[in-house]
């Protein structure tokens, strides 16, 4: 619910930025102009002040390609640009239209040559940062209304512009720098570019985490409070994400359209909370001391030995192969019950003793061990765990995308497991299950039954920063990420953070005693044996009787078959 949450609120912003008329500029655009043709009068000095700009702010080497909007009408202006062109690659748009500026420079990253006229107007608006680096183009005039409506931030902030002011004989460059509020201006001869993002002059930093994380993921909080100490700014945790909000961070690492991302530090993840495992019965733990393999292999053995004696033994081949398999099964619970004879049979029946002596002094030993703690079922950790024994609700987000099974209509599913958008580590899931456990209702579950989180995690990203406008401070990050991920301080940080989380501790030991509840199956047991003991003495009479009454029958017939044979024969003579 946080991502689908935090995802509807980016895209309300994005389309708040969309419903703006970001025109720019009014006034008819010019004809297009004649490219490459050569320039008219004498601006070397002016081309080599937008080269040492150009190395400065814009170099080639980044930006492989320059966006060139022309709204002049001027001709200095059409050889200035005639000349820019000659001296990089191929642009890649070159366009007249009035709306260019917004179309093609307002996403970071750009870098844009603008020749306007500087007497255009902008329309009143709410300010919208422009994240492309632009070197505008003016000519002098008495009154530049342009620049002095886009160094007021009225309705355009363009806090990555240099505006190049030029005539046939000078040439002047400004900056506005927007943290300060200060124009400067550059000397031609001698260009410095200077570092806005060093003083920030006490611009507040606006940072949007999910509810509920504020006071468990505060490493992002540390990290803003740092960069906000060293640039001379303040810094604060936006309660929602609005159009003033500078950055945030969603706990799931995709990007969202419209935003500007970048990869921070941690990582993000799916989590699975499912049921802790539940002990064991006692017919379970009886089975425990060895694995299905070994009982596999001993009954293995008992029918091969059966099958043996059963062909080549000299007193055993004349009982039931059933006998003989459970007279094996005797040998081992309390030593043989019938006679026996031969040397093949005594050799067998010796050495399978002795190896019975070796399985119930060794499952003894075991089972008394094991009747000391309680035995659990295995954990759901795995994913084939999480597909085979999970059942999750309806709605489950990307529950198709990974295979998991929902719960039908009126389906009843006791305890259903549950997917948590978390980061980090296990430590910091469950903190934050507890501490969103009033705001995502599968953290409610998990918290109020009890649950775990399952060590599998599915969708492993890198944590990244969301900037949802294009001010300049987006630069100001990658630096202090790397600096701290290099140094280590993120793992420092959450190692030497005080935090408690209520872990569940399963009981191992056994600490009080046997009561008759506690050993009733063992009461059971033994009744069920005698009934079983009593079943069987009934099937065994049964049997002897039938074999009794069989051969009687068939002695009988012997006796008496002529007789009734030559009765029956002289009956029918009559008849006929």
């Amino acid at each position: 619910m946080g991502v689908l949450l935090s995802s509807v609120v980016v895209q309300c912003v994005i389309v708040y930025f969309a419903c703006f008329k970001i025109d720019g500029v009014s006034g008819n655009a010019t004809n297009p102009f004649p490219l490459l043709t050569p320039p008219h009068s004498d601006i070397s000095f002016i081309l080599q002040a937008f080269i040492e700009l150009q190395n400065q702010w814009c170099p080639t080497w980044r930006y492989k390609k320059i966006f060139i909007l022309n709204y002049s009408p001027e001709p200095l202006s059409e050889d200035i640009l005639t000349a820019i062109l000659k001296l990089n690659e191929p642009p890649k748009i070159i366009s007249t239209e009035g709306t260019g500026i917004t179309y093609w420079t307002f996403e970071n990253r750009r870098c844009a040559v603008v020749m306007v006229r500087g007497y255009e107007i902008l329309r009143p608006q709410e300010p919208i940062y422009y994240g492309s680096r632009y070197f505008m183009f003016h000519a002098k005039l008495e009154k530049n209304v342009f620049m002095d409506d886009l160094n007021s931030g009225k309705g355009v902030i363009l806090d990555k512009a240099y505006h190049i002011l030029y005539n046939r004989t000078a040439i002047e460059i400004y900056h506005k720098n927007f943290f300060t509020n200060e124009t400067i201006q550059l000397d031609p001869q001698n260009i410095r570019v200077p570092n806005d993002l060093m003083n920030l002059n006490g611009r507040r930093l606006r940072l949007a985490v999910p509810e509920g994380n504020q006071d468990v993921a505060t490493f992002d909080a540390y990290l803003g409070q740092t960069i906000a100490q060293r640039r001379n700014a303040s810094f604060e945790l936006a309660p929602k994400i609005d159009t003033k909000t500078d950055y945030g961070v969603v706990n799931i690492g995709v990007p969202f359209q419209g935003t500007d991302k970048m990869i921070a530090i941690g990582s993000t993840f799916i989590s699975i909370l499912v049921p802790r495992s539940k002990p064991k019965s006692v017919i379970a733990v009886l089975i425990d001391p060895f694995d299905y393999y070994s009982w596999i292999a001993l009954f293995a053995l008992i029918f091969v030995l059966a099958t043996v004696l059963s062909l080549f033994g000299k007193f055993l081949s004349k009982v039931s192969f059933l006998e003989i398999v459970v007279e094996m099964i005797m040998c081992i619970l309390g030593g043989p019950s019938l006679k026996y004879g031969g040397w093949f049979e005594n050799q067998i029946i010796t050495n399978y003793c002795f190896l019975s002596i070796v399985i119930v002094s060794s499952y003894q030993s075991l089972i008394i061990s094991y009747l000391s703690f309680i035995r659990y079922h295995p954990e759901i950790d795995s994913a084939t765990d999480i597909r085979n024994n999970c059942i999750f609700p309806k709605n489950t987000v990307f529950a198709n995308h990974l295979d998991l099974r929902v719960r039908w209509n009126n389906e009843y599913v006791e305890d259903m497991c549950y997917t948590f958008n978390s980061r980090e580590n296990r430590h910091i899931t469950n903190l934050l299950v507890e501490s969103t456990r009033n705001i995502d209702k599968g953290a409610y579950e998990a918290y109020t039954r009890n649950y775990r989180v399952a060590e599998k995690t599915f969708y492993n990203f890198h944590l990244l920063y969301y900037f949802y406008n294009k001010s300049l401070i987006r630069e100001m990050f990658p630096f202090f990420i790397h600096a701290f991920f290099e140094s280590g301080l993120f793992d420092q940080y959450y190692r030497n953070k005080s935090t408690h989380v209520l872990e569940y501790k399963q009981e191992v030991f056994i600490m009080k005693a046997f009561s008759v509840e506690d050993l009733s199956i063992v009461w059971y047991l033994y009744i069920s044996g005698v009934i079983v003991s009593f079943l069987w003495l009934l099937l065994e009479i049964v049997l002897y009787h039938c074999q009794r009454g069989l051969r009687y029958l068939w002695k009988w017939k012997k006796r008496h078959g002529g007789k009734i044979q030559r009765l029956f024969t002289r009956s029918i003579r009559v008849w006929k």
